[in-house]
């Protein structure tokens, strides 16, 4: 049976992989938990799940008499015995997590696209040290490394990402600047957490995306492309040299890629796709109207710590707009002209990017 630690178990990937677990009857054992400061559910999923190691890492937890609590994730991972980690930590605070998960030996199944985006090529390699698996729980990713499995990569003419468009896919540029934060949460298909929700709005979101399966798949920025695909049926895509287009389709669920990266002969995981009554439209992006979209694959042919200060600034930008303290479009300049700085240099280690990501995070906050 193999052994899950669930990192982040009180959002809504971690969530979902423990709903899957209760109702799929998934033979897996929990072996750690960590959630950010929600201690009340923590306790309560450690219990249902016989899980005896858990950790808050927002604050010291209380003592139990039944469970471990440990003051922070390195010391609760280096004494477990796991197979893999599932990383659903948000933000780029779930970084030091997937690092502290690779330096262990353990697999990583990773939600967290910041260890990708701001890790860069360093992670990789800190994984092949270890002997680590990194496996992509993004929708997305999920089911472009079903797409190309067993294709050899000079088969592969082009990675293609689809995305909802979300709430202003319709919306005139000129009202942009009306654009309230209750909006911005609204997600036409997905039900998520705020910072993701308006990442999804502005197609931030999809822009890391794109960097971050330029990294798992080794490709370049002139072979990933973006779809606008209202229904979120179709969940990537990849075009072949011959120019044939394959697809993995299925209702919007996250419950398949999740279960995917953790065991490998999950059965009946979603609903099948009714095609009585189904209908797919796809578009183009409008690069003009979501700048940070197009950000993305500029920043795939800088390399440097672009990528980390790109993350840096959306993440402020964004908190900024959730307060209240700026507006929609002044959310989306703060973050074009973060990144107008060269960031040339690459970090090799978690201490240079701590260092790139305040130096980036201090430039954005000037500006907003």
């Amino acid at each position: 049976m193999k052994k899950v630690v669930i990192l982040g178990c009180t959002g809504s990937i971690g969530t979902t992989a423990i709903q899957a677990i209760r109702d799929k009857k998934m033979e897996v054992s929990v072996v750690g938990l960590s959630a950010h400061s929600n201690e009340k559910a923590l306790f309560s999923l450690a219990r249902e799940l016989s899980c005896t190691s858990v950790c808050l890492t927002a604050r010291k937890g209380h003592a139990q008499s039944d469970i471990t609590v440990f003051d922070d994730l390195s010391d609760m991972l280096s004494n477990l015995e796991a197979d893999i980690v599932l990383n659903g930590i948000a933000g780029f605070a779930g970084l030091e997590a997937s690092l502290l998960s690779i330096q262990q030996g353990f697999d990583l199944a990773l939600a967290n696209k910041e260890s990708i985006v701001c890790g860069g090529s360093y992670l990789f390699d800190l994984a092949r040290h270890h002997d680590s698996k990194i496996i992509a729980v993004d929708s997305e990713h999920s089911a472009l490394a079903e797409l190309v499995k067993g294709r050899p990569p000079h088969e592969i003419g082009a990675l293609i990402l689809t995305g909802s468009g979300g709430p202003f896919r319709t919306l005139p540029k000129e009202r942009f600047s009306q654009i309230t934060v209750e909006q911005a949460l609204a997600h036409p298909t997905w039900k998520m957490g705020k910072k993701i929700s308006v990442d999804s709005a502005t197609l931030a979101n999809k822009a890391l995306e794109v960097i971050e399966a330029s990294y798992l798949f080794g490709l370049p920025a002139d072979k990933i492309e973006v779809v606008i695909h209202p229904q979120s049926v179709v969940h990537s895509m990849i075009r072949t040299v011959d120019g044939a287009l394959y697809a993995q389709m299925g209702i919007p669920d996250m419950t398949l890629p999740i279960v995917n990266a953790l065991i490998d002969d999950g059965k009946n995981l979603v609903a099948p796709l009714d095609f009585s009554n189904l209908s797919l439209t796809f578009e183009k992006p409008d690069y003009e109207r979501f700048p940070l979209l197009a950000l993305a694959f500029s920043i795939l042919k800088r390399r440097g710590s672009a990528a980390l200060a790109f993350n840096a600034a959306d993440e402020v930008a964004v908190h900024t707009f959730l307060d209240r303290k700026c507006t929609y479009p002044q959310m989306i300049r703060a973050i074009e002209k973060t990144l107008e700085k060269p960031w040339d240099s690459a970090p090799s280690s978690f201490e240079e990017t701590l260092a790139l990501d305040s130096e980036a995070r201090k430039l954005t906050r000037s500006y907003v």
